[in-house]
């Protein structure tokens, strides 16, 4: 089959802009590929709720169950044998870059690098709920009934022992802890209050202060996570959804999920503003389903005891 194309020359200075759209369609076609790539790890959801953390790929949002990453605590040796167990009920998987905040009810608190699976910071902090990292290389923690505080501490490399609180303050089932990046305050979320905090950094130590401190219009808060919108949280309690002005001070009902009960997490998809919750069985703290606002069909994953799910966003 001849097709008739011209006898290339490539000394010929008529076919150089030819070459050079060749060599940006390669490009642009190398890079669009890479961008899709990410775009598609963005799109995962990271599951955790037992002593496996692991991320969905987005064939598994088709039902297609496929895991692209997986993390247990024995996979970090920078984490002691003896620390392992508190991993065992992993509860708040947040997304931090190239990282993942791991927190545990059994009192674990990790950073983990995806690539290598190695620990960057390692604590142990009583019915441990979630975390959040701060500015200065710090990290937030909320510890839960039992511990009823929060705690900040310095990320520092492991040593084989937890690390230490710098600071700490009271707050009653702690669960659910935001950094504000624009406001430069820290938002904790308590089983009756939601809290404003102000780092107060003194000559020697570092000091939590309440700024305001907000009533929940119904008890048992249990997650505190962005809504995709400025100055707004999602806030849900034992029985409710909420939406929280930080602006305005005030609580309003969600308009999909308000009277929903025990919803354990909600996580936005910041491409799509796809919504994925997690909701526990009646009997139960935990399910074996993935959900979405919207209509779109659920995800069962059977033997699995899922706790908290969240968009892979590479973002916190």
């Amino acid at each position: 089959l001849k097709l008739g194309l011209p006898k290339m020359h490539f000394n010929q200075t008529g076919y150089r802009p030819l070459i050079n759209q060749l060599a940006w369609c390669l490009l642009a076609i190398g890079f669009c590929s890479s961008w899709n790539r990410q775009m598609m790890a963005q799109n995962g959801l990271i599951v955790c709720g037992a002593e496996e953390v692991f991320i969905l790929d987005s064939d598994s949002i088709k039902n297609e169950v496929r895991k692209s990453w997986s993390w247990r605590a024995e996979d970090s040796p920078e984490i002691p044998i003896e620390g392992r167990e508190s991993f065992r009920s992993t509860d708040d998987c947040k997304p931090v870059g190239e990282n993942i905040l791991i927190t545990s009810s059994s009192g674990g608190v990790a950073l983990i690098r995806r690539g290598d699976k190695s620990c960057l910071f390692y604590t142990n902090a009583k019915n441990a709920h979630s975390a959040c990292l701060l500015p200065k290389k710090r990290i937030a923690v909320a510890s839960s009934f039992g511990g009823d505080e929060l705690l900040v501490y310095r990320i520092e490399k492991p040593n084989g022992s937890p690390a230490l609180p710098i600071a700490k303050i009271p707050l009653r089932g702690s669960h659910g802890v935001i950094w504000d990046h624009e406001t430069q305050r820290l938002w904790a979320l308590g089983s009756d209050d939601l809290l404003q905090i102000e780092l107060v950094q003194n000559r020697t130590s570092l000091e939590l202060k309440t700024n305001k401190k907000f009533k929940l219009p119904t008890p048992g808060g249990h997650e505190l996570s962005r809504t995709g919108k400025p100055n707004n949280f999602f806030v849900t309690t034992d029985h409710h959804v909420y939406r929280f002005d930080t602006t305005e001070g005030k609580f309003s009902p969600d308009p999909d999920l308000a009277d929903e009960p025990k919803v354990k997490s909600i996580s936005v998809n910041p491409q799509t503003g796809q919504i994925v919750y997690h909701q526990a069985s009646p009997e139960n703290w935990w399910s074996d389903t993935i959900r979405f606002v919207g209509g779109k069909e659920a995800i069962k994953l059977p033997g699995q005891r899922l706790y908290k799910i969240r968009w892979d966003s590479k973002l916190e």
